[in-house]
């Protein structure tokens, strides 16, 4: 299985983006990694500069060759930082654009100090994550491929889950599914001190437990340094089996929740899953080009109000997740947040929408799919049956 590479016409297309939208800025000078391959077609150790006119320089530290057979881009060494204000030919006064949400602190001093006091620094993050929300037709047809993995490794829950085995073990028949067929094996996060595995597999009150990610759900994990997901946990007959996953394909990720049981769950779990499905219908009609994400989360505040369960959704007072969707790419934490938030609904994002229902003590249930936003409407990427799956 080979890498998909990037045509010149996709690179080009999203450095014209970003000089479009430089306004006062010399360029724009890129370092993290997924944001490199986003705009060079490789990820390879270095970095691109971009100015607000002409043609980009991608540098490359190591591996110079690898770069060369993955970019569309020439491939130039990366030399000390000492000598990069010359190898970029900055101007004196240049004032240049930084992914500052991520760059390590010591990081921009050493910039700081190579390029000289009268080069200015600003911010570009923003700018970067907003034009990474709207996805090509490039990028859809993989999102499309690691949907259709995705769903693949969901399934195989519905073989391998007996009672009593432990969620580790059934975590193992998902994953090693979804590698097979192409994933990656990380779901990337750009978030500060955010780390997933490949998703969060966990039975019954462990499922409701809490963790520091960013997520809804959090589970036990298999160690305090990484507290989340599935663990040793054997499940029990009559518990609800919270599957939720990441597939990618060639870096870019759909994301799903099923919820699965043996045997049966309990009437009330049964009655928050069906008001779970209600939401993301809620949702998914309103999911159009226009709506700002505030009037997303508004919606689902309301519907979670109207049928009985605002205090479940997304979790209790105290861990309840400040968002109801999310997008999805190269990264599983992108614009647009489906939060109380001013972040415009725009045509061809690619969001991942997921009521849940979170019980403390007992279980968590409802849905998770990821959403093409289409020029009327939101085309549901994701495939699978969203009942209960029942062995």
């Amino acid at each position: 299985m080979e890498y998909v590479l990037h045509p010149r016409s996709e690179i080009d297309a999203r450095i014209r983006k970003l000089q479009d939208r430089m306004g006062e800025l010399t360029g724009v000078i890129i370092f993290e990694s997924t944001d490199l391959g986003y705009f060079s077609g490789t990820a390879q150790e270095g970095l691109i500069y971009i100015p607000r006119d002409g043609q980009p320089t991608l540098m490359i530290k190591k591996s110079q060759d690898r770069a060369g057979q993955e970019s569309p881009l020439p491939v130039q060494p990366q030399r000390s930082l000492r000598s990069l204000k010359a190898d970029l030919n900055l101007p004196a006064g240049a004032r240049i654009g930084l992914e500052l949400d991520v760059l390590p602190y010591n990081n921009y001093l050493r910039l700081e100090k190579a390029l000289g006091e009268d080069i200015a620094f600003f911010d570009i993050s923003e700018t970067i994550k907003h034009i990474r929300s709207v996805k090509s037709d490039f990028e859809l047809r993989l999102i499309r491929e690691a949907a259709r993995i995705l769903d693949a490794g969901i399934a195989t829950v519905a073989d391998n889950l007996k009672e009593g085995m432990r969620e580790i073990d059934l975590a193992v028949a998902v994953e090693s599914t979804m590698r097979v067929l192409g994933h990656q094996g990380i779901v990337a996060f750009r978030r500060f001190n955010q780390n997933l595995p490949l998703g969060h597999l966990m039975a019954g009150p462990s499922a409701a437990l809490p963790s520091s990610v960013s997520s809804p759900t959090g589970g036990r994990g298999m160690s305090l340094f990484f507290a989340q997901g599935p663990g040793f946990a054997r499940i029990k007959r009559g518990e609800s089996v919270l599957v939720d996953y990441a597939g990618c394909y060639n870096g870019y990720i759909a994301d799903e929740t099923r919820i699965f049981c043996v045997g049966k769950i309990s009437a009330k779990l049964e009655d928050a899953h069906q008001a779970a499905l209600q939401i993301e219908e809620a949702i998914a009609e309103q999911l159009s080009p226009g709506k700002m994400s505030r009037d997303i989360w508004n919606l689902s505040e309301a519907e979670g109000e109207r049928l009985g369960y605002r205090d479940f959704l997304g979790g209790p007072p105290g861990s309840k997740a400040g968002f109801v969707g999310h997008g999805v790419g190269l990264q599983i934490d992108e614009y647009p947040v489906l939060g109380p938030l001013d972040h415009e609904i725009v045509e061809s994002m690619v969001v991942a929408v997921e009521p849940k229902m979170i019980y403390p003590g007992e279980g968590v249930v409802g849905i998770e799919d990821t959403f093409l936003v289409g020029e009327t409407g939101a085309e549901r990427l994701t495939r699978l049956p969203q009942e209960i799956w029942r062995v």
